[in-house]
């Protein structure tokens, strides 16, 4: 695979990269997964510290007081931790740029050794050891002093641990075995923790044979939300070179235990890297330079319990990105030079959700998604469709892909695809109605009332309401189908040898891909709104097919409404059955007796009127 990307890739990195200056034998560079900043520390802190981050970019300067082993400021940024040694950590003041004294906190198990620390929230700070956790609140109680306050401890061994501040999920490896490692998860609120039930996962192969040498490292645990509910990811390596790697997904269950619910098929060797973004996993493989994609609502092979879930389309390297040089611009050139990126560098470094950092050039991406190009490479539009449902801002898209499908001819899936999105609309109709409910009783008798709480996964996808199928699909293809009519009625002599290249649409194509939408409105439950049978009727008059408008109507697939019934009344002067077809659906709402006697009074029939 070329190293400078694919065009056509699913990833691209975020266009304007947050720099900084690259590690060297003077500076070193750190990443606060909680702020999601870079902080670059030059002579120990002497000749400056710059942190660069999203809306933020500022330089303090600070002692040097031995070797830095880590520093993060606290989320609100009035605290600085540095972490020099492997069992305290300093806590300074920091205002307007400056840092000022603060404390040391010692770890309260003597013979401890850190393995890192981190900010939990504003006050909330937790040292992480090889003994065990500690978990204290600060406080500024004066300009040169910070107040530390023991709020709890866990006693436990500890190896490695995994931080993710969007889920406020520690995850601890306490222990290992050849073929399992044991790992506790940890969740923090504002002022307090609660160690949930700790959990094995494997690390033999999957053949079951002891993984000599295999063993399982935090690269290899990442920790994201997906559908809402938190999820844990764990890459298994083989231990041998034949067999494929694959990813174990943990996910949350409602009692706050994590269990085995996915198995990601990578069917590849080597180092990888994860990101969870739009609830998809996203899977890196270094050796090829590409990306897997995978959306575990898509399904799969069910065996035990557990289900194989395979990517949603072949493996692709994101699109290339060239870095912007200015400081090597000449003095007469006006254009800055452009300098090609190597993807997939061995320099890079993969932080959740969507952060890629190369330390190396300096720079600090966003990865970022390109549903656009996964619309043209995906075979299977019905599987398509459900993916893109379930991402954020992909409604042009579904759209998109539905009049593609009906433009290719492919009407096999069709009805498929309709009963997905209107599955998903039936859905965001009740989450409407049941929170016009809670109002009501919460408005009804107490703002205190209790509601009944959702366990389900949280929906984050588009809605495709009907005015939207209407407007961006069904019209526009029917005005296509018209004008494409008219055409061919000026060219009767001529052949068209179109046919090959692209399925021609017509009225009577468009009057049954409307059709088939309204049914699958229907399952569901969904009220059809009158616009789509005055398209399907408007079509069948102009192609004067009166038959089967009348066995539309006789036979009710075009639902009985007053606006169908005028529109009926409208149209006598071109198709005379509608007049007394308009009468019998008045008749048989039971709800127009004005509208009735008004029609029959204007063709003067004053008996049928008074009876």
């Amino acid at each position: 695979m070329d190293q400078l990307g694919d065009p056509n890739g699913y990833l691209e990195l975020s266009q304007n990269p947050i720099r900084f200056e690259p590690v060297s034998k003077v500076t070193n560079v750190f990443f606060d997964d909680t702020s999601k900043e870079v902080l670059s520390v030059r002579g120990g802190g002497t000749l400056g510290v710059v942190v660069r981050g999203v809306g933020r970019d500022h330089t303090f300067r600070m002692e040097d007081r031995g070797t830095i082993s880590s520093l993060k400021f606290s989320p609100d940024h009035s605290v600085l931790a540095v972490q020099r040694s492997k069992n305290a950590v300093e806590l300074l003041t920091y205002t307007d740029g400056e840092v000022g004294p603060g404390s040391v906190q010692e770890c309260r198990a003597k013979a401890a050794n850190m393995l890192g620390f981190i900010w939990t929230h504003n006050d909330d700070l937790v040292l992480v050891t090889d003994h065990g956790v500690e978990f204290y609140q600060t406080q500024q109680v004066a300009k040169d002093r910070i107040g530390v306050r023991h709020i709890r401890s866990y006693s436990l061994p500890c190896s490695w641990f995994v931080w993710s501040t969007e889920c406020s999920l520690l995850l601890l490896c306490t222990g290992s075995s050849p073929t399992t490692t044991t790992l506790q998860p940890l969740i923090f609120k504002p002022g307090q923790s609660n160690k949930l039930t700790k959990f094995e996962v494997e690390v033999s192969s999957a053949s079951g044979t002891h993984s000599t040498g295999v063993t399982l490292g935090e690269r290899d645990v990442c920790v994201g939300t997906v559908y809402g509910l938190v999820t844990i990811c764990v890459l298994r390596h083989p231990s041998t070179p034949t067999v494929a790697a694959h990813l174990d997904v943990y996910t949350q269950n409602k009692d706050g235990n994590f269990k085995r619910t996915h198995i990601c098929r990578l069917e590849l060797t080597g180092r990888f890297a994860v990101n969870i973004i739009d609830s998809l996993i996203i899977v890196h493989h270094q050796a090829s330079k590409t990306s897997l994609l995978f959306d575990i609502l898509l399904g799969g092979e069910v065996n035990g319990g557990i289900t194989s879930v395979y990517p949603i389309t072949v493996p692709r390297s994101i699109q290339p990105f060239s870095l912007v040089e200015p400081d090597a611009v000449p003095s007469t050139t006006s254009q800055p030079i452009s300098l090609p990126c190597e993807l997939y560098a061995p320099t890079w470094v993969v932080f959740q959700p969507d952060i890629v950092i190369d330390a190396r050039l300096g720079c600090m991406w966003h990865l970022r998604l390109r549903l656009d190009c996964l619309t043209s490479s995906v075979e299977d539009k019905s599987q398509l469709v459900d993916c893109l449902l379930r991402r954020k801002q992909a409604k042009p898209l579904v759209l998109s892909v539905v009049r593609q499908v009906v433009e290719s001819g492919q009407l096999a899936s069709l009805g498929q695809i309709f009963d997905k999105i209107n599955v998903a609309y039936r859905q965001h109709l009740n989450t409407v109605l049941q929170s016009q409910k809670t109002c009501q009783i919460m408005m009804g008798e107490s703002v205190s009332a209790p509601v009944a709480s959702n366990n389900a996964p949280e929906r984050r996808g588009v809605v495709i309401e009907q005015a939207d199928m209407y407007s961006s699909v069904l019209a526009p293809l029917m005005e296509e189908a018209e004008k494409e009519e008219a055409r061919q009625a000026q060219q009767k002599d001529s052949t068209n040898h179109e046919g090959s290249r692209q399925t021609v649409v017509s009225p009577k194509m468009v009057v049954g891909v409307v059709i088939e939408y309204t049914r699958s409105l229907g399952a569901v439950g969904v009220t059809v709104q009158h616009f789509l049978y005055e398209l399907v009727i408007n079509a069948l008059v102009r192609a004067r097919q009166f038959y089967q408008l009348h066995q539309l109507l006789q036979y009710h697939v075009l639902a009985d409404s007053k606006p169908l019934a005028c529109l009926l009344l409208s149209l006598v002067g071109v198709y005379s059955a509608g007049q007394q077809l308009s009468l019998d659906m008045l008749c048989r709402l039971n709800t127009a007796h004005d509208e009735i006697i008004e029609v029959l009074l204007s063709q003067h029939q004053v008996t049928p009127a008074l009876r």
